[in-house]
C-alpha cells in the first residue's frame, strides 16, 4: 500500500496536477494602476555648486514668465531684464543671483537666457 502511493506521488502528472489545484486557488488580481505624478524635475549643471541642482516644474512655473526685449540705456549698454521672483529663485538654488545663475534658472525653465 505504501509502495503504490508512494509511486502515485512520485509521478510528474500527479505532482503537477497537485500544483496547479493550488494555483486555482490562489489567483492574481488585476488592480488599476498607480498614477506616478507628473510633477517632474528639472536638473542642470551649475558653476557655483558641484553636480547637480534640481528643482521641481511646479515650484519653477510659480516665477512669471517675463520675456521683454532688450532694453539700452543712456550710453547704449544692454540692461539685464529680469524679475525679482526669478532673482529669489536662482539665490534658493545657486545661492547666487549673477548673469550666469539667472540663465541656468532660465534653462531650466525652457525659457530665452539674458544677453549680457
Amino acid at each position: 500500500m505504501n509502495k503504490i502511493i508512494l509511486s502515485l506521488l512520485s509521478t510528474p502528472v500527479l505532482i503537477s496536477s497537485i500544483l496547479s489545484m493550488g494555483a486555482i486557488f490562489n489567483q492574481a488580481q488585476a488592480t488599476e494602476p498607480e498614477i506616478k505624478s507628473t510633477d517632474r524635475l528639472s536638473c542642470i549643471r551649475n558653476y557655483h555648486k558641484v553636480g547637480f541642482v534640481c528643482a521641481r516644474a511646479s515650484v519653477l512655473a510659480q516665477i512669471p514668465q517675463t520675456q521683454t526685449e532688450v532694453e539700452f540705456s543712456r550710453e547704449d549698454t544692454p540692461m539685464l531684464e529680469f524679475n525679482v521672483e526669478e532673482s529669489e529663485m536662482a539665490v534658493a538654488l545657486f545661492n547666487c543671483d549673477c548673469p550666469a545663475c539667472i540663465n541656468s534658472l532660465r534653462q531650466m525653465r525652457n525659457m530665452t537666457p539674458l544677453v549680457y
